[in-house]
């Protein structure tokens, strides 16, 4: 009882602190840059230059390096991938040649989403699970694409002194995640990042309104039926009476009202009617977030038996979920069976692939797992998530040098991949290169956004005496790069 008190005083505490520095957003700003409530600045105003695209950017790595910290983000690499190639997709379809967007899974069984800044976009879990199609989730990205693109967030603090941005969001940050009880914390977290972000932001009514018709114009673009936007929205809020005084948080940062639907559907009227089917995707990905917020595996069990249509063949959602349960329930010979099954009739699965290696893994069969990456491999030369699964596995098998092979190519496909430098740091260890382990881990801190862990990893690497004058001078050099950058944001942020 005393520990619950002590979270809810901190809790509270905290989200005192945020409403002060609230204020000062909304409040602090000087009289010149006052702008009157709902109004949009001209396009050649001056917001862009109250947060520049660095400040963004840093502002939003601050973010999401604070949520993942607290482990607030689903770590799921097939769920993570799933939601990246959706926005990805729809982000092709932008202007924004400049922004390098990230999409975002937030481990939270509510209905939300949310933009940050530098093009960091988070959907709940619980969205997806809500969700109806395909194009319902889709319409929501759009839509928060759009207030990354249309610069609602310079817009939104336009009123706020400079001076004070990138501190003060990093500052909030904090402050969202910092609760000491990890369940008033992650029971929190989505509101508060999602409805704190949204005051903060101050998106208007006409922001709402430009991200919906900017938001269609991208669904339309890529390929979907933007009339999934304005049904999105007419089926929440019809569902929000069942909701009683707790309607779902999306309705709360993003107010839905009548008017807004019909616009939306009018808007949606000018646009040609296209069929939209799910991508296979969708409904395993769905799956997965079933299992995660389950009751229990054996409820779930009982819930897909009772739903089973006598004579109809099972779904290949429903089986997938069902040998995701069955290994759970540690009867992997079902288990595995279903999944073989699976990949006889669809091969070509990822999600598929990817289970029945890490159930061969959890058995300790690292070379049966192995041979199932590299038979996906050979559908999908370079993939990064059996790439990666398949270094880690071998690892395992202390199979060193074909394991730095396939992650040499990955960081040489894509330099600023996170993960591959986290595997990279692991094989080091294990073959017993430190002073590599740290410059791999050195890496993967200052892509992760925390420059000051690169710096003590890096200080660590160089203090090993087994490091050549040429490996030293890299050290050094990157050292002094990384001192570089973190000096001139230190200087933005006066």
């Amino acid at each position: 009882m005393a520990r619950k008190i002590t979270g809810r005083i901190i809790t509270l505490r905290l989200f005192n602190s945020l409403i002060v520095i609230l204020a000062l957003l909304g409040a602090g700003a000087p009289p010149s840059l006052a702008q009157p409530a709902g109004e949009l600045p001209e396009m050649g105003d001056s917001s862009s230059t109250v947060l520049s695209a660095e400040d963004e950017l840093r502002i939003g790595k601050e973010m999401l390096r604070q949520l993942e910290a607290n482990g607030a983000l689903v770590d799921d690499p097939i769920i993570n991938e799933y939601i990246q190639n959706l926005g990805s997709r729809i982000a092709a379809n932008t202007d924004a040649t400049t922004t390098r967007f990230t999409f975002f899974v937030v481990n939270a069984n509510s209905v939300n989403a949310f933009a940050m800044p530098g093009g960091f976009i988070g959907v709940h879990a619980g969205l997806l699970l809500t969700s109806e199609s395909e194009n319902e989730v889709a319409s929501v990205i759009a839509h928060e694409i759009a207030h990354v693109t249309q610069h609602h967030i310079a817009r939104g603090v336009e009123q706020a002194n400079k001076m004070q941005l990138p501190l003060t969001a990093a500052v909030i940050a904090a402050i969202l995640l910092g609760a000491q009880d990890p369940q008033v914390a992650n029971a929190a977290i989505a509101a508060a990042v999602g409805g704190s972000q949204q005051m903060q932001l101050n998106f208007t009514r006409a922001n709402e309104h430009e991200a919906d018709r900017v938001g269609m114009q991208l669904l339309a673009a890529s390929d979907y039926d933007p009339r999934g936007m304005a049904d999105f929205f007419a089926r929440l809020q019809q569902e929000t009476r069942y909701y009683g005084s707790g309607i779902p948080e999306f309705l709360s940062t993003h107010p839905v009202t009548t008017t807004r639907i019909a616009e939306a559907q009018e808007r949606a009227a000018g646009y040609p009617a296209r069929p939209v089917n799910n991508s296979p995707y969708y409904s395993l990905v769905k799956a997965r977030l079933t299992l995660r917020y389950a009751v229990s595996p054996e409820q779930l069990l009982q819930q897909l038996d009772a739903g089973k249509s006598a004579g109809e063949p099972a779904t290949e959602s429903d089986t997938y979920l069902r040998a995701m349960i069955q290994e759970k329930l540690g009867d992997i010979t079902a288990s595995r069976t279903l999944y073989q099954n699976l990949l006889a009739r669809a091969p070509e699965r990822i999600a598929f692939i990817h289970g029945l290696a890490e159930l061969e893994n959890s058995q300790g069969n690292a070379q049966r797992a192995a041979d199932i990456y590299r038979k996906g491999l050979k559908v999908y030369p370079g993939n990064t998530l059996l790439s990666l699964a398949l270094a880690e596995t071998l690892i395992r098998q202390r199979e060193y040098p074909p394991a730095r092979k396939l992650l040499e190519q990955q960081i040489m496909r894509n330099p600023s991949s996170r993960e591959s430098y986290r595997v990279l740091a692991r094989l080091e260890s294990a073959s017993g290169n430190k002073a590599a382990s740290h410059i791999a881990q050195a890496e993967y801190y200052y892509l992760s956004g925390e420059s000051h862990s690169a710096i003590d990893q890096l200080n660590t690497a160089r203090r090993q005496g087994s490091l050549d004058h040429y490996h030293l001078s890299r050290i050094e050099a990157r050292l002094s790069q990384i001192k570089d950058e973190l000096e001139r944001a230190e200087l933005l942020s006066r």
